[in-house]
């Protein structure tokens, strides 16, 4: 095989000699294969930079620079059969023709018209595109930049240099005019000390000549800073800010580090050329420049810098730390406002702490505000400050970007390369718009943010808003209906039941305020408002379902509810409890009620933990009532076996407790995991089973109750027998309506007396006859209850037979004949109601079943309900 290496053009004439020159071959190999017998190597074309004569160099003679002839590649003729996607496609950027290029290579051409020095373009390897970044045009000079770098050299007037180079920088510049012109700064700042020096007061001079030289060196250098502001201002305006971008990252930090020192170098200069006390500030819109000499014997100030103007951007020093600072009874300070300069101050190697989504890409990280810079005394970086230096900076961007990070510029004023660092500042507050730091040094300050994509947020943002929409008025429909229903319809007016509708209430309100208030965050009194409402109100439904495991165990324990509701309890802990822990909280920190992210509580100073703490003690509470109403169920239920069903419906009802609390504590641990790790996952968690526990909660306390099926059918049955019937035929419908009752208060009224008196039976003959066979028989037999139950006078009447008699009698076998029921005269309501009352109130007090142990006759009371016409 037969190797070729790709020739330059030869070189076209140089009219001056090379001043420097610099060549790095990087031997990056390229093979194509042309023919089976054949292979063609190119290796990549050297690197030539031309940094300018003048600035770097002394002692040698200047003479203008020319550019050398292109060097191009071109592609391989068409016999060797190289694929065309192995070049990049020949373009035009930044006024340059840049021609097609193979894969892996660097072009160099001439650079703009109008301009000196070589332009490079690399064709990146295995893509086959050009460097997204664009051309290097580091090396391409306007003319002036030598004219300017004469006059240095001749050694005229440091601030009239200075005046003419910021005239240059105001017309169309170059990435080589941007890092010339900051190399020219740093000569001109070394030849503004020697001609200070020589303006020195000398003792022998008078007094007068002394004074002229001490007011001319003050002059100076304040026409010098204010041609050196208007410089800096010039190279950061935003039609500057595409040159910057020409130059390579590395020539990027550079310059801009050593922009920020040569301010700051030549401040001091000044500040050490005025007597104390003196101010100057001069001021342009990508730059603001302050100087303050203070005498620190009398009474010192804190110092607040801008002052002139109202500035989202400021920074404030103490008089503690103005004093500590004191050298010989003067302090000197210098603040400095960059606008655009953090773009070019790289954030690699940054030491910032962010969060991310877990299996998703790194964020990137952009300095999202503008640099701001105090020094005291020029080694104010290097001292501990006992009161930290405080300072608030806007963010240039609110969309798509968070965890704000302190950062500032830790560079090496030997190399002039650094990185942003987060040591010694803390973060103080923040939000959408800006951030509030504190640090305990001075330097160049500024915050570093994460940078989402912009695509992937829209669409995880809009995902999660439909999720949240949609599934939340699911849950506003499905609890109002369990409202409706608990507060509507007479026979579920318990305290069970209660419980139920106060812990839809809450979620109602709960969800309703995070459906219209979470995103509010642009209100800065209504966000607050909306976040203690939520915090309100979610401890309320926490509350109320712990108070549901409290009320489980009662029924548990007691063998009848009491007659005596409990309401007023249950209402005290449900809703003072949730309030006693937000005012408590609003009273340590009401501020932290609010974030930038949304109207929430603040998780950075762990004022989350004033939800995070009760619920956590509530679901501790409410799972020990429940663990323990389950295990007593199943130590009765293995020893008595009873006939009724009142244990098994307190079962079903603790585990529908039990599947509640788990999804209530279940969403917010998916929440508060995604405010820790902020992962899209946790997101999309949090957001689903938040926005549709209110329709599990009417699935468990509605659409799977027979007690509630029970009640809605009455309903409809009274609905649609009032909407038949004429007005005057309510009577006669309401007694035929007895009368069909009367198989009805056989069958199911049957069901339900005997459930009702199945503990009280079993009690009673528990510490009578059968007090001594209960241990060895698990169950009651039959027909010795019946032949009990028979000769008990409790259940005879004065008229003769019971209604219970036909029940006991159907238990053991015996069929007496109907009683006669509705055969006495008056209502229907009346006969029942003088039935059973007669057949009770014949025994003593102490024999009669139907009192409780409040002397009341609840079972009277609820025996008659059955006998009335179902209402609603």
């Amino acid at each position: 095989s037969g190797s070729l290496t790709s020739l330059l053009p030869p070189p076209g004439p140089v009219t001056s000699t090379p001043l420097s020159t610099t060549t790095t071959v990087r031997p990056t190999t390229i093979t194509t294969t042309a023919s089976p017998a054949a292979t063609t190597t190119v290796r990549r074309a050297p690197l030539t930079t031309h940094p300018i004569g003048a600035i770097n160099q002394k002692g040698t003679e200047l003479h203008p620079i020319t550019a050398a002839a292109p060097s191009t590649r071109k592609p391989p003729s068409s016999n060797q059969h190289v694929s065309p996607e192995l070049f990049c496609e020949p373009k035009e950027v930044r006024r340059v023709q840049w021609p097609a290029t193979q894969q892996g290579m660097l072009v160099e051409r001439p650079c703009p018209k109008g301009t000196r020095g070589i332009a490079s373009f690399q064709c990146l390897p295995a893509l086959g595109i050009w460097n997204p970044r664009g051309p290097d045009l580091s090396n391409c000079t306007s003319p002036w930049v030598n004219q300017v770098a004469q006059k240095i050299k001749s050694g005229e007037n440091a601030a009239n240099i200075a005046s003419e180079l910021a005239r240059h920088t105001r017309g169309p510049i170059y990435a080589g005019d941007v890092s010339s012109s900051v190399k020219l700064m740093e000569q001109l700042l070394d030849i503004l000390d020697a001609q200070l020096q020589a303006l020195r007061p000398i003792e022998r001079e008078s007094a007068g000549k002394n004074y002229n030289k001490m007011h001319k060196r003050e002059r100076t250098c304040k026409d010098y800073i204010k041609a050196v502001v208007e410089t800096v201002d010039n190279l950061l305006r935003p039609e500057a800010l595409e040159s910057w971008k020409d130059m390579n990252a590395t020539e990027q930090v550079h310059t801009a580090t050593m922009l920020l020192d040569i301010l700051e170098e030549g401040a001091f200069l000044l500040a050490d050329n005025v007597k104390e006390p003196a101010r100057f500030v001069t001021s342009r819109q990508n730059v603001v420049l302050e100087v303050t000499v203070l005498n620190t014997e009398g009474q010192v100030q804190e110092l607040v810098f801008p002052q002139e103007y109202a500035s989202e951007n400021s920074i404030q020093l103490s008089a503690k730390t103005i004093k500590q600072n004191s050298r010989n009874g003067v302090v000197k300070v210098v603040f400095i406002l960059y606008n655009n300069l953090g773009f070019f101050l790289s954030t690699e190697n940054a030491t910032v702490k962010l969060s991310g989504e877990a299996g998703a890409p790194s964020p990137a990280l952009v300095v999202n505000s503008q640099v701001i810079a105090a020094s005291i005394n020029k080694e104010s970086s290097r001292v501990f400050l006992m009161d930290p230096v405080i300072f608030t900076l806007s963010h240039l961007e609110a969309k798509n970007h968070f965890n704000a990070n302190c950062s500032f510029w830790n560079y090496s004023e030997r190399s002039m390369m650094g990185y942003w660092s987060t040591q010694g500042c803390r973060l103080v507050e923040t939000n959408k718009t800006h951030t509030t730091c504190a640090c305990s040094h001075l330097t160049n300050f500024a915050v570093l943010m994460a940078h989402r994509e912009i695509y992937q947020g829209r669409i995880n943002e809009l995902l999660l808003s439909v999720i949240t929409w949609v599934g939340i008025v699911i849950s506003l429909v499905c609890l109002a209906i369990c409202i409706s229903t608990f507060c509507f319809l007479r026979g579920l007016q318990t305290d069970r039941n209660t419980i139920h509708k106060n812990l839809c209430i809450s979620l109602f309100l709960a969800e309703l305020l995070f459906l219209i208030g979470i995103d509010k965050t642009q209100y800065e009194i209504a966000c607050p408002i909306f976040a203690g409402l939520l915090h309100y109100f979610f401890l309320a439904a926490f509350s109320w379902m712990c108070l549901e495991g409290v009320h489980l165990y009662l029924m548990l324990v007691e063998v009848f509810e009491s007659e005596y509701s409990r309401k007023k309890y249950y209402y005290l802990g449900g809703y003072c409890f949730p309030a006693l822990v937000v005012g408590i909280a609003a009273a340590i920190d009401y501020r932290s009620y609010g974030t930038d992210k949304a109207c929430w509580l603040r998780v950075d100073n762990y004022f989350i933990w004033s939800f995070i703490g009760p619920v956590s003690f509530i679901i501790v509470v409410n799972l020990l009532f429940l663990m323990i109403t389950l295990h007593k169920m199943s130590r009765s239920t293995a020893v008595l076996k009873p006939d009724s069903s009142r244990l098994d419906n307190i079962k079903s009802w603790a585990l529908g407790a039990i599947a509640l609390l788990f999804l209530l504590g279940l969403t917010w641990a998916f929440g508060l995991l995604f405010i820790n790790k902020e992962s899209i996952v946790m997101a999309y968690l949090f957001t689903t089973f938040n926005a549709f526990q209110g329709m599990f909660i009417f699935v468990f306390h509605c659409a799977l109750q027979k007690k509630v099926h029970r009640e809605f059918s009455k309903c409809l049955r009274h609905a649609s027998c009032c909407l038949r019937s004429p007005p005057g035929a309510t009577l006669g419908s309401l007694k035929t309506s007895a009368i069909r009752s009367n198989n009805r208060y056989y069958t199911g009224t049957q069901s339900r007396i005997r459930r009702m008196w199945n503990d009280t039976v079993r009690k009673q003959t528990e510490s009578s006859f059968m007090a001594g066979d209960i241990n060895s028989t698990p169950t009651l037999n039959r027909g010795t209850m019946g032949n009990h139950l028979l000769t008990n006078p409790v259940l005879q009447t004065r008229g003769g037979t019971s209604p219970y008699n036909t029940l006991i009698a159907e238990s053991v076998g015996f069929n007496p004949s109907s009683p006669p029921v509705f055969n006495s005269p008056g209502s229907f309501r009346e006969s029942s109601t003088s039935l059973l009352s007669s057949s009770i109130s014949q025994a003593p007090p102490e024999q009669q079943p139907g009192r409780l142990r409040h002397g009341h006759p609840a079972p009277q009371r609820q025996l008659q309900q059955q006998l009335l016409p179902p209402q609603c």
